[in-house]
């Protein structure tokens, strides 16, 4: 299952980058992706955000096939939201189509861009926070953050085990269709029939997967009474690390400062 996860490990100034330091940039990153109320702007912001981090991914080194497949299967759920908010939405302005009780208005328009493009910025802004942070390094991070042990580790897993789902669904699909199964030549209501026994195999893979990890934490003495934790290397801010937040900082104060303007 190691080959579904997001982390890439590679040896430059990004991926030695304190964890808080990655966690501030996403925490600025979704405010200023929802700072402003005036539709262009925010789309713009949020374009912004989405850019920079790509710019970021590519610094960090993540190969373009793998932004470009994290890409693709965000694809399709920014269409739905564009086209059922485009559909649905209503608002006022000129109406562009009208079927029956839809109406299709300028407004629900931007208002589906607008929501298209916060999803893409914070997607690539947690993808970016996944794909150079490892596992270790986030709950130690959640821990520095005065997080409890135990809930820093829990979060860090459910931000794993979704990759790891989706890349056991695409192994068993695969492993179905290399049988004969083939759902591209089938209807909509055959093709849903068709993934049971995939949506099957993936549970149970799941439930063997998660009663391995369970197996693993409980060899550690995970939630056990009296072990007081120690940590092997410590959080300590460095000076790239002051730098960033620093600039973090300046950011979010300018943003701010614009906003209320």
């Amino acid at each position: 299952m190691t080959g579904f996860d997001l982390f890439v490990r590679r040896n430059n100034w990004l991926y030695m980058l304190d964890p808080r330091v990655k966690l501030a940039f996403v925490a600025v990153a979704a405010l200023l992706t929802f700072l402003w109320s005036a539709p262009q702007v925010a789309v713009g912001m949020a374009l912004a955000i989405a850019l920079l981090c790509l710019l970021l991914l590519r610094l960090a080194r993540i190969p373009w096939p793998r932004i470009g497949s994290f890409l693709r299967g965000l694809l399709p759920l920014l269409l739905v939201v564009v086209t059922l908010t485009t559909l649905f939405a209503g608002g006022p302005g000129p109406v562009w189509l009208r079927l029956g009780p839809v109406r299709v208005t300028a407004s629900a328009a931007m208002q589906g861009l607008l929501l298209a493009s916060r999803l893409l910025a914070l997607s690539l802004t947690f993808y970016f926070w996944i794909s150079t942070t490892d596992q270790g390094e986030m709950v130690r991070g959640f821990v520095a953050l005065r997080m409890p042990h135990t809930w820093g580790l829990t979060l860090a897993l459910a931000l794993r085990y979704l990759p790891i789902l989706g890349g056991l669904f695409e192994q068993v699909s695969e492993a179905q269709q290399a049988r004969g199964l083939d759902l591209a030549k089938r209807s909509l209501t055959a093709r849903l029939a068709a993934y049971r026994p995939i949506l099957v195999a993936v549970v149970i893979g799941a439930l063997r997967h998660g009663e391995r990890l369970g197996w693993a934490l409980e060899a550690r003495a995970l939630g056990a009474p009296g072990i007081r934790r120690t940590t092997f290397r410590p959080l300590h801010l460095r000076s790239a690390d002051i730098y960033v937040l620093c600039l973090l900082l300046v950011v979010t104060l300018i943003a701010v400062f614009l906003r209320v303007l």
